[in-house]
């Protein structure tokens, strides 16, 4: 009887024995592909964390991912710099997409090579800019090791308004971009400085996100409209200019540019300008020019006869007495062209053409740009 119960429990488990190493493989392999899966979702956290790090740090040390406009238009003049003759001094037009449109730097760099008064001109016009940011680009500027022989500012007027809310270009400028020293710089310009905190703060602790359409505007545009591509500072042109990516526009295309263009303005005329903060930027601006030694000529742009008739003829008066004011106390020249260029080469009714944009920058170059130039090679013995 016992050897018998010690057959069946023989059989018994050589039976159960394929089951249990079947179960046991299988508890096994679910073993592995949990660790497996664990290991992979913290690989990737840490990848994702990494990622994030390195974006986070390489902000701070390149304006070429927090703000690629900058970042890309500054990467330029220094291979313009890197390529021009020792001494050659450096004429840097700061302006608004007026500029960007309108100043053909390429063709006043060669004329002054032609002139004997070789220079490295360049096209710095940024979209939405306005006094706190040309004053914020110019410290950069600085910093970056780019100073100017010439700082040729345009100007703006109805960017001089005092609004209730702050400065117009307010509107258009992010924490995102900015650092957290030029964020507390502008406070004093009654810029939505908590806005602007909590923007650089969102981009500081996720930057994959918050930059995301400059990240993907650089690698793969096409995949984005073109307004959050950010790469104005990407133009073909190596000196910077913006060209139209039209040679003309139909009336009824330039009529809705006008139309929009009076939209945008129109209301600005109705507070008192010029004053408040933007004037004290501006101000401020031209004060660390003088103490810098740097030369700076204001400019106006070109206006069509419909942008001109915006302004009241009270305003007319007191930007005249404003500009007069400016170069006397700052040494600086002043150049008045809202009625330089006929009203058919422009997009709109600011924004110049390429034919308009030659015009202009030809006529700049002859009274303003040039003349500086061969005084200034006159004066070293060139």
């Amino acid at each position: 009887m016992a050897a018998r119960d010690v057959k069946l429990t023989h059989l018994t488990f050589d039976w159960l024995k394929p089951l249990l190493t079947k179960r046991s493989r299988a508890l096994a392999t679910r073993g592995f592909a949990r660790r497996g899966a664990v290991v992979a979702v913290v690989a990737g956290v840490l990848a994702f964390v990494a990622i994030q790090v390195v974006l986070s740090g390489a902000s701070i040390v390149t304006h070429l991912i927090a703000d690629p406009v900058y970042g890309d238009k500054e990467r330029r003049l220094s291979r313009l710099e890197r390529a021009a003759p020792t001494g050659a001094p450096r004429v840097i037009l700061l302006g608004t997409s007026r500029t960007g449109y309108g100043f053909v730097a390429g063709r006043v760099q060669a004329a002054a090579t032609e002139a004997g008064s070789p220079a490295v001109v360049f096209n710095f016009g940024v979209p939405g800019a306005g006094p706190i940011t040309h004053l914020i680009y110019l410290k950069r500027l600085l910093a970056d090791g780019h100073r100017p022989g010439l700082l040729i500012l345009e100007v703006l007027p109805p960017l001089l308004v005092d609004l209730p809310d702050g400065p117009f270009e307010a509107r258009m400028l992010k924490g995102d971009l900015l650092t957290r020293g030029e964020i507390e710089a502008v406070d004093r310009y009654a810029m939505p400085t908590e806005r602007l905190r909590r923007q650089w703060r969102d981009a500081a602790l996720s930057p994959l996100y918050e930059h995301r359409f400059k990240l993907v505007g650089r690698i793969f545009p096409s995949a984005l409209p073109w307004q959050l591509r950010y790469d104005w500072g990407r133009t073909p042109d190596p000196n910077g200019w913006n060209a139209s990516d039209v040679e003309t526009v139909g009336d009824e295309q330039r009529q809705k540019g006008i139309a929009g263009a009076t939209a945008e303005y129109r209301d600005l005329f109705k507070h008192e300008l010029p004053a408040g903060p933007s004037v004290a930027a501006l101000r401020d601006l031209l004060t660390l020019c003088r103490d810098e030694h740097i030369p700076v000529a204001l400019v106006v742009f070109p206006e069509a006869i419909t942008f001109r008739a915006l302004y009241p003829a009270s305003v007319e008066s007191k930007l005249a007495r404003f500009f007069a004011e400016l170069t006397t106390e700052f040494g600086c020249s002043f150049t008045d062209a809202r009625t330089w260029i006929a009203d058919d080469v422009f997009l709109d009714n600011h924004h110049l053409l390429r034919t308009g944009a030659t015009t202009f920058t030809d006529r700049l170059a002859e009274d303003v740009i040039l003349p500086f130039l061969r005084a200034r090679s006159s004066r070293e013995g060139r």
